[in-house]
């Protein structure tokens, strides 16, 4: 007999969102401190050439160490392709192909930063979302209050040097969202 606790393990596993971060978010979500919130959203996963990415010079970056930690950790997960590597679009780097494939392949989030990236993912039918957006996310699932929400966009803001435009549209739609939270709807 299997018991109630088996179940809601295999229900959770089921209902859990698969993310595939590109290194470039992942590493700008680490800089913010807001890395450890990730799992809360979904799984946290890599391809086998952004784990490389990641952790190819820990000892010169602190990032790195703690990227490699947690993949050590099985905080983040490396996830291979059920089939080889080919080039999806020369417009991206190898660790973007490699995520977008992997996207595709297991109906993942891809997590990227990288414009043709999100591009290139959204015209073969992903929705990709970026570190605003994962921000966004955080804020309106709860696990962050809108001050933290601040304090982070405004970090991401810096490392990204984001337009102000896209500065004003993101903070308009977390003050939405709050707005849209305390009427309870």
């Amino acid at each position: 007999m299997i018991s109630l606790s088996i179940y809601a393990s295999i229900a959770i596993l089921i209902l859990m969102k698969i993310f595939i971060y590109d290194a470039c978010s992942l590493i700008y979500l680490t800089k913010i401190n807001v890395k450890e919130k990730l799992v809360q959203l979904g799984s946290v996963n890599v391809s086998p050439i952004v784990k490389s990415e990641l952790i190819s010079e820990k000892e010169k970056y602190s990032d790195a160490k703690v990227l490699k930690e947690n993949l050590d950790k099985k905080i983040i997960e490396e996830m291979k392709l059920e089939r080889g590597m080919s080039i999806f679009s020369k417009d991206v780097g190898k660790g973007e192909n490699e995520s977008i494939q992997l996207c595709l392949q297991i109906d993942a989030t891809l997590v990227t930063d990288d414009h043709h990236a999100v591009n290139i993912a959204s015209n073969a039918g992903l929705k990709p979302k970026t570190s605003e957006i994962i921000l966004i996310d955080l804020l309106k699932e709860g696990i962050i209050s809108y001050e933290d929400f601040k304090n982070y966009f405004r970090e991401l803001a810096q490392i990204k040097v984001l337009k102000p435009e896209i500065v004003l549209f993101f903070t308009d739609t977390a003050m939405e969202i709050v707005k849209n939270n305390s009427k309870g709807g």
